[in-house]
């Protein structure tokens, strides 16, 4: 062999030596590795379970009563699997050329906690903000909200709507529940429009 050749094996065999000696576990390292916990288990039951807790099924009903000028609107959440909820928020829009708003009666409600800022109107916007809460959960199939006075000025119809519903926390239309500590909102996405009110 030639002296060439035999300093190019040697080059080749100490650059994989130190390839292979940087792959290698060290003594210290290996200890380490054996004291590391294991990675935690993924529950997929209890996960399933807390899914399916979550999942939205509660809607938001109204009804309307016209009398002599004025509309009561009765709001009511439909829980039709009587899951626990701990507060609602249902703030409406309208046409605040065709309604006023007058009065938010909750002297039925079955929350008893009003939210802060809420329970009021905008009447130069076209908005009432109602949030409710509850100190223990409620789980009747019919849960009612409160009742809501308008003035109806002029004829013909008009519609009240759900005003921003988002899918999570962060709108102004939920019906919200604490599951393992973390809060939902179940509130299925309301109909738009939310009530049409006849002439």
């Amino acid at each position: 062999m030639k002296a060439k050749d035999i300093l190019i094996a040697t080059a080749l065999i100490l650059t994989l030596s130190s390839l292979l000696n940087g792959c290698a576990l060290l003594p210290q390292e290996k200890a380490s590795e054996a004291t590391q916990p294991p990675a935690p288990k993924i529950n997929v039951e209890k996960l399933a379970e807390k899914a399916r807790a979550a999942q939205k099924s509660v809607n938001l009903a109204f009804k309307a009563e016209r009398e002599e000028g004025q509309v009561t609107v009765t709001i009511n959440l439909n829980n039709p699997e009587g899951k626990p909820i701990t507060s609602v928020q249902s703030w409406l829009s309208f046409d605040p050329n065709r309604l006023y708003g007058k009065e938010i009666k909750t002297d039925d409600s079955a929350f008893s906690l009003i939210a802060p800022y809420n329970n009021t109107f905008d009447n130069e916007n076209g908005l009432m903000m109602l949030g409710r809460a509850n100190p223990d959960p409620l789980t009747d199939k019919t849960i009612k909200v409160a009742e809501v006075v308008f003035d109806v000025r002029g004829e013909g119809a008009t519609m009240i709507d759900v005003y921003d519903y988002q899918d999570d926390l962060s709108g102004h239309a939920s019906a919200n529940s604490i599951i393992e500590g973390k809060p939902y909102n179940l509130l299925k996405k309301p109909n738009s429009p939310a009530l049409i009110i006849e002439k």
